[in-house]
């Protein structure tokens, strides 16, 4: 039996909610020894969220602060992960600078709400408020008018996978440069991961690419939700899944004299004919017929209900638990099926379970000194092919060019079916595109060239036809033995809808998460913003990166694979299903979508709106004095006076974010000069450390560029 990946890493968690915690969980699963230090009084996530800290911090030890003998924990770590806002991590001498000074050997990854140069670097806010500041509550249509409280704490989740695959990144290169250095993220940056898919401002469009394709209001996919005969809600794929054209659909418009709606297609002014179509049928007629007919349609549960389906547990995605305080529960598995697996190795520690003295002799002698010279990106000198298509696929080799790989984009002569969507050039930086008919025998030399030259291949193609092709896991290490393969599915490897088709939208629903974002007794809402495509592509990166760490360290390969089931899936962790017994209760959005709370939850001002996160007993104490009837400025400054955290909701925020100098110099904020765009404004710097100098390819536009430099290559290697 081989090694877990990352045995004998010593890694020490300081910190609190979901980024931190979770990120140091999935090392800990893949064979990490993870130490989660907590304050006297406890990450508040015990509190608030006793589910979800279950599921987020097992795997782990734990103890609590010293102050005193901290420092003799990180002398014999190699990881510490915090969560402390800037100033306060400077503060306890925990800043990239001083950690570097007293433990040059030590890799920081860090995510606070901000990153060290945003104004708000020192603001240690909720998941909410940072969503309202920076205007992704006014990015959702809702069932109301204005901006609306997202459920889902997609910027927390994002993060996390961000801080994870950073820490990886430099754990690749220390092993192979004997180098060390820091990898900082944030919230603020987790929330600007999803919008690289529709914060775009281009000179013009590319041809094929004719409009937006998640607008602001009613994207298609929204607009595909239907209610059946049965009272039960489905969700189809949106234009990209083929439904309008469907035998299904085409058959029950004759039937009722409306084949004119084909012609029109879906809007928001005739969802009411639209309606009337899907209410002939129950919902199971409707996914038989659709699923005949290849188009992907999902019937939409509630968070929790795909906890107990057969594709859940065949792919390992639900683990029983025996946890201290919930109790025997099915929690959510890990996410990233890695070579050998993750597993889970014991419940979350109880407060304080572990004494602080025990956990510093454990970790044995300090580690030795490393060089932390020079600032090379952590992927530097290492090559990823990319033979994935629309979002998730892409998304994730997209990660990797920005940690420094040199990726290379390998497409069909008519392109990456994304290229019809602006989501593409959210999902494409820093790329290169060769353009080959893989089917073609003329191909199969540039193909085995470019496999044998690269040390990872992601994509997301289903793995039947990717075997056919020699791209998948077997296929390519039979021409080249060191290369690691990271795979993103639908729905998992395995199970009854292992090779059924998937998006974004059918696995929100399939996840519960359409319901949970919608309120209280509200039509099923999807959120647009492609959540668990982009996660997908997160966590496809963190999949690669322990693979790639395995290889550097102990010589073995192996593959990774996740799916979009699997991320749905662990963004509703909060959730735990009690093996006997009643459900554990979870926080429900109002119908209004307002909020979760009278406490955590946006409220009309007067010429505006205002986010409220009072999360303790004090600040909800403090809140039940503050007269909320003002105006948006008089409103924060009442409720900063009573220490409640709050923010304006602000709207229209994109073209104030990219025309913002501080987010220029963050490089979060990026202008291109592309074939295909012209100038164009994008989305990046998830990261500390990120390529900044990238466009979006054009199609094939590397292809001689990089086929003659195989072919150099090979003559080398000849003589």
């Amino acid at each position: 039996m081989s090694m877990p990946v990352l045995a004998g890493l010593r890694v020490v968690e300081l910190a609190e909610g979901i980024p931190g915690p979770f990120a140091a969980r999935l090392l800990a699963e893949a064979g990490a020894d993870v130490v989660k230090v907590e304050r006297p009084g406890g990450d508040p996530a015990r509190r608030l969220w006793p589910a979800g800290f279950a599921t987020w911090n097992r795997s782990k030890r734990g103890t609590l602060w010293d102050a005193d003998r901290f420092d003799e924990l990180l002398a014999r770590a190699d990881v510490l992960i915090h969560s402390l806002p800037i100033g306060e991590a400077r503060e306890l001498g925990l800043d990239e600078e001083s950690l570097a000074s007293r433990h040059p050997h030590l890799i920081l990854g860090s995510v606070p709400a901000y990153p060290e140069g945003h104004p708000r670097a020192d603001w240690a806010a909720a998941d909410s408020l940072v969503q309202a500041a920076e205007g992704f509550m006014d990015e959702q249509q809702g069932n109301r008018e204005g901006p609306v409280f997202v459920r889902m704490p997609f910027p927390s989740w994002c993060a996390a996978y961000l801080v994870a695959s950073g820490v990886l990144a430099r754990l690749v290169q220390r092993e192979r440069t004997g180098t060390v250095r820091a990898m900082h993220t944030s919230v603020f940056q987790g929330a600007l991961a999803p919008a690289a898919l529709y914060w775009q401002r281009s000179e013009h469009l590319p041809e094929g690419l004719t409009g937006h394709t998640l607008p602001k209001i009613w994207p298609d996919a929204a607009l595909s939700i239907f209610a059946c005969a049965d009272g039960e809600w489905i969700q189809l794929a949106g234009a990209m899944g083929g439904w309008l054209e469907s035998p299904p659909i085409l058959e029950t418009l004759a039937v009722l004299d409306k084949v004119d709606l084909y012609e029109i297609g879906v809007n928001p002014g005739n969802r009411a004919e639209w309606a009337e179509v899907f209410a002939q049928h129950d919902s199971a007629h409707w996914i038989a017929e659709f699923a005949e007919a290849d188009v992907p349609c999902m019937r939409i549960r509630d968070l929790g209900d795909c906890f107990t389906e057969e594709q859940a547990r065949v792919n390992d995605y639900v683990v029983e638990v025996d946890d201290a305080e919930i109790g025997r529960c099915l929690q959510v598995g890990p996410p990233i099926g890695t070579t050998p697996p993750s597993v889970v190795r014991s419940p979350a520690p109880r407060l304080g379970e572990h004494e602080f003295s025990d956990v510093v002799a454990s970790f044995g002698d300090p580690r030795p000194e490393l060089s932390r010279a020079g600032d090379a990106l952590p992927l530097e000198g290492l090559r990823a092919l990319d033979f994935g298509s629309v979002v998730a696929g892409p998304y994730g080799a997209q990660c990797l060019a920005d940690l420094g790989a040199d990726v290379i984009k390998v497409e069909p002569k008519g392109g990456d079916r994304g290229r019809g969507l602006t989501q593409f050039a959210g999902s494409n930086r820093g790329k290169r595109s060769v353009a080959l008919d893989l089917k073609a025998p003329e191909s199969q030399e540039p193909l085995r060239r470019l496999i044998e030259s690269a040390d990872i291949v992601l994509h997301n193609m289903r793995l039947r036809p990717a075997a056919r092709l020699g791209i998948d896991g077997p296929g390519l290490r039979a021409v080249n033995p060191r290369v690691v393969f990271s795979h993103v599915s639908a729905n998992g490897q395995k199970g009854p809808l292992a090779a059924y088709p998937g998006y974004d939208p059918t696995a929100q629903a399939l996840t519960g998460w359409e319901r949970a974002n919608a309120g209280e007794g509200q039509p099923p809402n999807w959120l647009r913003n492609s959540i668990l495509d982009v996660q997908a592509g997160l966590s496809a990166t963190v999949g690669a990166l322990l693979q790639l760490f395995q290889r550097e360290h102990t010589g073995v390969v192996g593959d990774a694979a996740t799916s979009l089931l699997a991320v749905g899936m662990t963004m509703a962790s909060e959730v735990a299903l009690p093996v006997s017994g009643e459900r554990l209760p979870v926080d429900r959005i109002d119908a209004e979508q307002t909020g979760i709370s009278p406490w955590h939850r946006i409220v009309p001002a007067r010429d505006g709106w205002v986010a409220i996160a009072a999360l303790t007993e004090e600040e909800r104490e403090r809140l039940d004095g503050v007269d909320l009837d003002r105006t948006a400025g008089a409103l924060l400054a009442a409720l900063e006076e009573a220490g409640v955290p709050a923010t304006r909701v602000t709207l229209d925020r994109m073209d104030a974010f990219f025309d913002d100098p501080v987010h220029r110099e963050l490089g979060v904020s990026r202008s291109l000069r592309t074939k295909g765009y012209g100038a164009l404004d994008v989305v990046g710097g998830f990261w500390s450390a990120c390529r900044s100098g990238e466009s979006v390819p054009a199609l094939g536009e590397h292809t001689a560029e990089v086929l003659d430099e195989l072919a150099g290559k090979t003559e080398v290697m000849a003589r």
